[in-house]
């Protein structure tokens, strides 16, 4: 990676929010993949507290943010720009929505719905260490895990 170009680095709390076989998840309109509910730890706020605040900006929806999965470290270039992020991944609960029916997006530029537990290659979930992790805690149900897209 070239020293002059610009880096940034990310704190990010991300929600696993299950109904039945089906996972929420989130996308960019426009953009080819999805990703978990969440966003950006804000400074004197924990991560539990901001995993809540984003849900509710999201989805304009409260949430019980539950036990801690694992965590995820990433890399990816955007632009001109080197991104590196954690992402801390939490089991949500979100009680007034279900996989019948996708939530409505408060945020103009987002759009979420369920996918099947087993078809998150299929709908590119990232980063894609998340698939493991999310597999591992459904199928194995042990934890906490950490995944990186670092070799």
């Amino acid at each position: 990676m070239p020293i002059d170009k610009k880096q940034t680095y990310h704190v990010l709390a991300r929600g696993i929010i299950l109904s039945g076989d089906f996972l929420l998840v989130a996308r960019c309109i426009g953009m080819d993949h999805t990703f978990l509910p969440g966003g950006h730890v804000e400074f004197h706020e924990g991560i539990r507290a901001s995993l809540a605040r984003e849900i509710k900006e999201e989805l304009g929806l409260a949430s019980e943010v539950k036990t801690y999965i694992g965590a995820v470290e990433a890399e990816f270039d955007l632009e001109d720009v080197y991104h590196q992020e954690i992402n801390h991944l939490f089991l949500a609960d979100v009680p007034a929505i279900n996989h019948q029916q996708n939530p409505e997006s408060i945020e103009k530029h987002l759009e979420f719905y369920w996918i099947p537990l087993n078809e998150m290659e299929a709908h590119n979930l990232q980063p894609y260490p998340v698939r493991t992790v999310i597999t591992q805690y459904v199928y194995e149900g042990l934890g906490p895990y950490f995944e990186s897209t670092f070799q």
